[in-house]
């Protein structure tokens, strides 16, 4: 059997492309998996910021299951064993975690590192009905997050608002010190996360104006609400937020009697209420006002449209009190 030199050019050529073009032929076959850092937060809305930034070099295990208050909340084994496992752990800095992280601190050097995505912002006490009528502020606040100053004159005598996921310049705060962290663990992606973290950015600002917008006719009014979650939203748009929860408890019925009568001064129909507290006092005022329930979900996992949403349902509740 005869074998002419045109026979040869398919192999030729084969030989030719293993040789100078390995890359080439072998890539689908030793493609390099992505390295992903282990990352553990509290609550959904803050694993949504970090996998924003991070992208899919990131894995994200949130503590705290959809429904559930995180003001009661205890970590079951399981979930402290995804603890040891994590690279970082984005603290919110909420009681169940100090008590935690402390726990865990003192059986030994954690074997993550504590990110405090609060860190530089000027937190904001959570409201005490000793002194106050409407959780009132008594200067302007200023929205650039770079230069973040207290703005406000409350009766402080507890736990300051960590609520701050639901401000936008908390937000840009907040994504700056992910941003921070994640480029420290993973240096070889910085160019990845701060071309994510630009995004986002964009997307807060756009928001805020958008929000600004809507929220502007209304500013200097009132809204109600069962627990005092939206402090900093409040400031950002010149509002305020009286709660009907008084220092985290469930109101007497004389401090009831008092809220219906605020709120009928007030001209309010409607009391918001979060889905993780028992709604039974909020549904009472409604009733002796004449006025509905409508639901506010401070940890729904997508942030930006939680806040817009948030806003679509305040605006609407203060027009009707008009």
């Amino acid at each position: 059997m005869k074998f002419s030199p045109s026979s040869f050019l398919p192999v030729r050529l084969l030989i030719c492309c293993l040789f100078f073009f390995p890359s080439l032929v072998l890539s689908e076959a030793i493609a390099q998996p992505i390295t992903t850092i282990e990352a553990v937060t509290s609550i959904a809305p803050l694993s949504r910021l970090v996998e924003e930034i991070g992208g899919e070099r990131v894995r994200v295990v949130t503590l705290i299951p959809p429904g559930q208050n995180p003001h009661t909340f205890e970590p079951s084994p399981s979930q402290i064993a995804n603890l040891h496992r994590a690279a970082i752990y984005f603290s919110l800095d909420m009681p169940f975690e100090r008590t935690l992280l402390a726990k865990i601190s003192g059986q030994g050097n954690p074997p993550f590192k504590i990110i405090e995505v609060g860190e530089g912002i000027t937190k904001l006490p959570m409201p005490d009905h000793r002194h106050d009528h409407n959780y009132r502020r008594h200067e302007r606040h200023d929205h650039d997050h770079q230069h973040h100053k207290p703005t406000t004159a409350y009766h402080h005598h507890g736990e300051l608002d960590p609520h701050i996921w639901l401000g936008p310049p908390q937000l840009m705060i907040i994504s700056d010190r992910i941003l921070a962290a994640l480029s420290a663990a993973d240096p070889a992606n910085v160019a990845e996360y701060r071309r994510n973290h630009q995004q986002l950015q964009t997307e807060i600002m756009a928001m805020h104006a958008r929000i600004s917008k809507l929220l502007a006719p209304f500013a200097g009014q009132t809204f109600f609400v069962y627990h005092p979650a939206f402090g900093y939203f409040a400031d950002a748009y010149g509002l305020y937020q009286r709660a009907i929860e008084i220092s985290g408890r469930t109101p007497t019925p004389r401090q009831l009697t008092r809220l219906i009568e605020d709120a009928r001064r007030d001209g309010v129909r409607v009391i918001f209420v979060q889905p993780q507290f028992d709604q039974r006092s909020a549904a009472a005022i409604a009733r002796a006002i004449n006025g509905t329930v409508v639901h506010l979900d401070p940890l729904a996992a997508d942030v930006l449209g939680n806040l817009e949403e948030m806003a679509i349902r305040i605006s609407a509740a203060l027009t009707d009190n008009q």
